[in-house]
């Protein structure tokens, strides 16, 4: 089987904290420079895990013909530890786990500064795509604009899903209390918010966007965590400065803050967004 090739042809390496074990894929996934490759980081929330972003993992796994990923993994000691593989096809996928569960967002940002700049220096890669879930979307946000200045790769494709860019219920916004006006904007803006807003002239202007938002369509008008309106206003912050920006609504219990990562329609969206000529020709199942 095609799969079987793919693992027989994995180069093993001692283990080592500063060797990152390679696959060797098929020559015809793979590329001749890492310079070529554009991975994908995945990035989970507050109280997440790798269960948060295991099966989007896995359905970009399928699309990119790439039978492993790397996992980078942080401990309670603030220490990195990679484990699992990078791969030499087009696409590498990265999964960031943070041991912390209650990870604030300014900590996930610093997190996903030091494992992007420590693999670009590694492999070189002239652009990459991230994925980000919950108060992870939000700190890929924040991470976009404070990176500006950094010696970075700059941002291809951003998926954000269920983020909780102006409240989350309960904590800062109420279900149906912040209407977004006609052109996206909020009726209130929180602290976090109005920043994001005033620095995104910062912001990546070649990025290309997806947001994804749910609706569990009871009279809350909420995903049961994050407003509509929440995760809908960071329309009016992007919408004008990158090169793309579209949305992607999630309803019913496909709309639920917890499900949409798990969601085949959800992960349907994301991978045809991230890779589009991949996703063309190989398309998941409804």
């Amino acid at each position: 089987m095609r799969e079987m090739g793919f693992w027989q042809s994995i180069t093993h390496h001692i283990n080592q904290s500063a060797q990152i074990p390679i696959c060797k894929v098929e020559t015809i996934d793979s590329v001749t420079s890492s310079t070529d490759q554009i991975p994908t980081f995945f990035v989970h929330g507050f109280r997440g895990g790798n269960y948060t972003t295991q099966e989007m993992v896995k359905s970009a796994q399928i699309v990119t013909h790439s039978p492993v990923f790397l996992r980078a993994t942080v401990d309670w000691n603030s220490k990195i530890h990679y484990s699992g593989y990078w791969s030499t096809a087009k696409y590498p996928l990265v999964q960031l786990v943070f041991k912390d569960r209650w990870i604030p967002t300014n900590t996930i940002e610093r997190w996903v500064n030091q494992i992007i700049n420590d693999l670009s220096q590694r492999y070189h890669f002239q652009t990459y795509n991230a994925v980000g879930h919950s108060l992870g979307a939000v700190a890929l946000v924040n991470f976009l604009i404070n990176s500006c200045k950094r010696p970075l790769p700059p941002i291809n494709r951003l998926v954000l899903i269920a983020g909780p860019f102006d409240g989350v219920v309960a904590l800062g916004d109420l279900p149906n209390i912040n209407p977004l006006a006609a052109n996206g904007k909020p009726a209130f803006m929180t602290p976090r918010y109005l920043w994001t807003y005033l620095n995104r002239s910062k912001f990546p202007a070649t990025a290309r966007v997806l947001n994804v938002y749910g609706n569990i369509n009871d009279s809350s008008n909420t995903d049961k965590y994050v407003s509509v309106s929440s995760a809908r206003s960071i329309k009016y912050i992007l919408q004008t400065q990158v090169q793309e920006f579209s949305e992607y609504r999630a309803t019913g219990s496909s709309g639920e803050h917890s499900k949409m990562h798990d969601d085949s329609q959800v992960l349907k969206q994301m991978n045809q967004f991230l890779f589009p000529q991949l996703a063309a020709s190989l398309p998941l199942k409804k």
